[in-house]
């Protein structure tokens, strides 16, 4: 089930900026490529992409200028639908069970400038710094990859990503469907892309009920600026939960019909 939330109406939007905000969510984050193709679809070309968390790893593959259907070959080519290869486990490390160690050399691939200002569309992520105990969102300059990955640690469950000598980790601790960016870009319209966890998850193995309380914080905090989005569009992801990443095909699916329907019931212009 899809829900609209529609916090100002419907728009005709022809000459305005658009921003998206895609939150976090682990594996359920596959969602947001089908919603981004339907985007694509309507014709529209967004002004500025942030993210948190797979949010963040999705936004950057598309804001590089890669379409959300070869964004989903690479997952599957890179063997990003199974957990092995999102992660590596490294029990040893201090600060975290998982290094990111692996995926930033798989995201390097994709986006070898390594750069925000080298992105077709202006991006930004969203990560959190434990020195200063606050958010970075960070969008221009370079490091791509490794901001982007620091926006992906979970605290515990992965090792913290050091850059310029400070411990980042996850956004959405503090921030887990960035609205910032999108303000300072000055858009006009602000969609935020948001999958709905509060649901209890069907499985009940260990892993599961370890990282359910890890992500809730981040949820929950996705709605402390939701009044200031234009729509905030829910994505029902069913029965699938945090770490189902071999249901990429499954996941696209139903954040393409998400944004199919809310991009059929809304006429949204880019400046583009």
């Amino acid at each position: 089930m899809v829900i609209a939330m529609m916090m100002m109406g419907t728009h005709t939007a022809h000459s305005q900026k658009v921003g998206v905000s895609l939150a976090g969510g682990a594996a359920l984050g596959y969602a947001h490529l089908g919603f981004l193709q339907a985007m694509d679809e309507a014709g529209i070309k967004p002004d500025c992409i942030v993210g948190t968390s797979m949010g963040a790893i999705v936004g950057m593959l598309y804001a590089a200028g890669n379409s959300p259907e070869e964004i989903l070959q690479y997952i599957k080519d890179e063997e990003m639908d199974r957990l092995t290869g999102i992660v590596l486990f490294s029990w040893h490390r201090k600060g975290g069970l998982i290094s990111t160690n692996r995926i930033q050399k798989t995201l390097l691939k994709y986006v070898p400038h390594n750069s925000f200002d080298s992105l077709k569309y202006p991006f930004y992520c969203c990560s959190f710094n434990v020195d200063s105990l606050k958010p970075v969102y960070k969008g221009s300059g370079g490091d791509l990859v490794k901001y982007v990955m620091a926006s992906s640690a979970v605290p515990i469950v992965f090792s913290p990503v050091w850059i310029d000598g400070s411990p980042y980790v996850d956004g959405g601790i503090y921030d887990n469907m960035p609205i910032q960016p999108l303000l300072d870009e000055r858009c006009d319209i602000r969609i935020g892309s948001l999958l709905l966890l509060e649901k209890p998850q069907p499985k009940r193995d260990i892993a599961s009920l370890w990282l359910r309380p890890a992500f809730s914080i981040p949820y929950m905090n996705s709605f402390q600026h939701a009044d200031m989005f234009t729509d905030v569009v829910m994505i029902d992801p069913q029965d699938y939960w945090l770490f189902d990443f071999k249901y990429v095909d499954e996941l696209y699916k139903i954040g393409y019909d998400a944004g199919k329907e809310y991009f059929n019931t809304h006429e949204i212009g880019s400046s583009k």
